[in-house]
């Protein structure tokens, strides 16, 4: 009996054995096929500038310069002379910046000289000027006027001319002068002038 039973028992493992096709390998029997993972490509962080940066607005056209009269107000008229037997010469000048900047954006002097008393202004604009566009002149909603920029220096561009009598009369009556002329970009810059005083300064420097 013990034969036999031994027997059985060595059929049933011989039959175990085929179905299982033959010994495990201790590798592949404990080995576990990981999942596969979708790996993604490393996207490239930006500079710590450019994450703090924000993004800042383009400006599609130059905004319009924001000036004030100086800290007097107003035409501020002056008579001087060189020495006693001099003649005196007297002018009036009205200067205009920027507000924050403090930059100069046009300084105006209107003189009347002793040899001619033909009134004459003398203007000063900033650097970088387009400079064949020159300078306009306006009072109020009158015909502009063109005057030629003459030169620059590193203070600045100038432009001269005589003052007309129906020039004159404009700025004594006028509300307002506008200078207009070009950067470098072909831009216009517009520059209001207040003359509410004007006819007053004018009348002490004749």
């Amino acid at each position: 009996m013990q034969k036999s039973k031994f027997g059985v028992e060595l059929l049933l493992s011989a039959a175990f054995f085929i179905c299982l096709g033959g010994p495990l390998e201790p590798e592949r029997a404990f080995a576990q096929t990981p999942a596969p993972r979708t790996v993604r490509p490393a996207v490239p962080s930006a500079p710590p500038s450019q994450k703090a940066a924000p993004a800042s607005p383009v400006a599609s056209e130059p905004q319009p310069p924001n000036p004030t009269p100086p800290a007097g107000g107003g035409w501020i008229s002056k008579c001087v002379s060189e020495s006693r037997q001099s003649p005196v010469e007297c002018s009036m000048e009205q200067t205009v910046v920027l507000t924050n900047t403090g930059q100069l954006l046009a300084s105006l002097l209107v003189r009347v000289p002793t040899d001619t008393h033909q009134p004459v202004m003398m203007v000063q604009l900033p650097v970088g000027l387009y400079l064949p566009a020159g300078l306009n002149l306006q009072v109020d909603d009158g015909k502009p006027q063109p005057i030629p920029l003459q030169t620059c220096d590193v203070k600045g561009c100038y432009a001269g001319t005589q003052i007309s009598a129906e020039l004159i009369a404009s700025l004594k009556t006028g509300k307002r002068l506008t200078l207009t002329f070009q950067n470098l970009a072909k831009n216009n810059v517009v520059v209001p002038i207040a003359l509410d005083n004007f006819a007053d300064a004018y009348q002490r420097i004749q």
